[in-house]
């Protein structure tokens, strides 16, 4: 009997430190069935791990891909000290921190009132960007704010809205409007 299908008969759980000792040194040997087994016993504790901290579920669920990725390139690096359940928590708990800490300083390089000095600030390349800009500033603030944001800085629709306290549906419009005046400046 193999011990992947050993690893399946047992009935996992993050509490079983010896169990999770003997998965952590068969994913290391790049165990796949391994890797299922860890992640259908771990998976939703470290998901609450990085929600807590995000408090947003996309994210969580983007950052408990990147552990498990992690994870699976680096279970080598588990040295045996501590508990796997221990060393999963803090690898999770540091990625979501990284990664709220990564999208403070996103938000922080934006100035507090952007507007026309947003499309200033982004470079030109060529000859169409320079009508792209054009196009921008004959734009009302609010939608050159909205589109700039969006599709330069990468802002989702949800974080617009945050960002500048209007309604989803507001900023949606913005978006739109300012998106179909632009097409027809271009063209122009």
């Amino acid at each position: 009997m193999s011990v992947s299908s050993t690893l399946e008969q047992e009935t996992p759980t993050h509490q079983d430190s010896a169990w999770m000792a003997r998965v952590m040194k068969r994913v290391a040997d790049q165990d796949y069935a391994a890797l299922k087994s860890l992640y259908d016993a771990t998976s939703s504790r470290l998901m609450g791990v990085a929600n807590r901290i995000l408090k947003n579920e996309q994210e969580a669920c983007d950052v408990l891909q990147d552990v498990y990725l992690k994870i699976w390139q680096q279970a080598g690096d588990y040295s045996g000290r501590g508990s796997v359940m221990g060393w999963l928590t803090v690898m999770t708990r540091n990625a979501a921190l990284d990664r709220l800490k990564s999208q403070k300083r996103k938000r922080e390089d934006l100035s507090e009132d952007p507007g026309a000095d947003l499309v200033a600030e982004m470079p030109e390349t060529d000859t169409h960007d320079m009508g792209v800009h054009q196009c921008l500033d004959q734009l009302n603030d609010n939608a050159r704010e909205a589109i700039v944001l969006s599709y330069i800085y990468g802002y989702s629709h949800q974080e617009l809205h945050e960002r500048l306290s209007r309604p989803l549906g507001t900023v949606k419009a913005w978006i739109r409007r300012g998106l179909q005046e632009l097409k027809k400046c271009l063209e122009a």
